[in-house]
Parts: C-alpha cells; sequence; structure tokens
C-alpha cells in the first residue's frame, strides 16, 4: 500500500453515476502508478474499480470518486464488502509506510510479513493489516493458490534485483560504474512509483551497511 495525490474534478461520467467506466479507470491507471493500491502490483491486467468504503447499496458511495480505488482483481475480490476501516491512501493526512510494515518471506511458500507498525494500533491500521495479510497470503481456493504464487514469483523477482543491486554496492571487487547502477537501481526501487515499493523501503531501513553509506537513498520516506 502506498499514498496518492488524488486529482479533481472527478471524472464526468461519474456525475452521470457510471463508476465503472474507461473514464474513470484512464484517470485511475496513472493516479495510482499503474499499481493495484493494496498489494502494489503492476501492469494489472485484470484491473477494477474497488469502492475503499463499501457501497452496499448506497449510491452516495458507489458514486463518490473519493471512494473508487485501482485494483487488481484478486485483491478486491479478497476485500470484498468485508473488509472494513481501511487506511485511506489518498488521505495526505495518513502517512502509509509509516503505520505497517512489510517484508518479503525468506521463501516463497511462506507467509509475506505484514505488521503494525505502531503499538497499540489504531482500529484502522489493524484492519489494513489484516486486509493486507490476505491480499498476499490468502490461497484457500485453487484460483487464489495460484494468483498468489504469481504475485509470489513478482515480488521474488524484484527482490533479487535488490539483493543482487546490494551486493554490487557490497563487492570491492565491483566497480565505478557498476556500484554506480546499482545504486540507481535502488533508487528507483525506493519511490512509490515502482512495484511493492514499500517492501524495498522496509528492507532498507534494515539494512545498517545501505543506510551508513548510503543514506542519500532515503528520500521521501
Amino acid at each position: 500500500m502506498f499514498n496518492i495525490t488524488r486529482t479533481y474534478p472527478a471524472p464526468d461520467c461519474i456525475a452521470r453515476n457510471r463508476y465503472n467506466d474507461t473514464e474513470v479507470t484512464e484517470v485511475l491507471k496513472p493516479l495510482f502508478h499503474a499499481k493495484c493500491y493494496l498489494c502494489e502490483r503492476n501492469e494489472v491486467q485484470d484491473a477494477e474499480v474497488e469502492h475503499l468504503i463499501p457501497h452496499e447499496g448506497d449510491d452516495n458511495l458507489k458514486y463518490n470518486w473519493d471512494n473508487l480505488f485501482y485494483s487488481c482483481s484478486r485483491c478486491n475480490g479478497i476485500k470484498s464488502n468485508r473488509h472494513k476501516n481501511i487506511l485511506n491512501c489518498s488521505d495526505s493526512s495518513i502517512d502509509i509506510f509509516n503505520q505497517i510494515v512489510c517484508k518479503m518471506p525468506s521463501m516463497p511458500d511462506d507467509d509475506v510479513v505484514i505488521l503494525p507498525n505502531i503499538n497499540p494500533p489504531t482500529l484502522s491500521i489493524a484492519s489494513t493489516v489484516g486486509l493486507l495479510n490476505e491480499c498476499y497470503n490468502l490461497k484457500n481456493t485453487g484460483l487464489r493458490k495460484i494468483s498468489r504464487e504469481s504475485l509470489i514469483e513478482q515480488m521474488f523477482f524484484y527482490y533479487s534485483r535488490f539483493i543482487e543491486a546490494r551486493m554490487t554496492l557490497k563487492d570491492p571487487s565491483k566497480g565505478h560504474s557498476r556500484k554506480r547502477d546499482a545504486k540507481e537501481t535502488l533508487e528507483a526501487m525506493l519511490k512509490v512509483e515502482h512495484p511493492f515499493s514499500i517492501f524495498w523501503r522496509w528492507h532498507y531501513l534494515g539494512d545498517s551497511f545501505l543506510i551508513a553509506n548510503y543514506p542519500d537513498l532515503r528520500d521521501g520516506f
């Protein structure tokens, strides 16, 4: 999950009581950096318009621009109308990164680690942690097992890039140009636009070598 800045005015189709419209998705996609707002996967092939607050038939929520979010079908299906009181990543007063800790598992079949960063957590933080745990780890049906495998493969692809770049910076046998490229890789991965950026930010903060030798990488978090 990551913060975004919502743009105004709302797409014209909202006033015509149409939210699941190309006009909406064409605005939401770049607004959310083409990432699902929950799991942060990019290049979403099955994008859906998600209601942060379940509308349950209430038109004031169903056609409210502030309530519409960019989601993948896995996360949208898991959230459904069961999960409520979720942190609003478009609210500028909420710093999503400082509310929730997200870390990669040591092996693909292990659970992704999602924890509150505040003790005791607020209701919204606890609710969001519970939802994200399901988004990253739930495999209670055949289709969810497949979609979880696909998600974790994407995450490990980028995780391997993070580790490779870090080891290049650590390796005394690597030259200046290789180290420059490695640093640029990490710099890109730590930006909110990058897939799964919250993970790489927490992994950076848990790495004393990177913090001590590349403190300038911490920009914006």
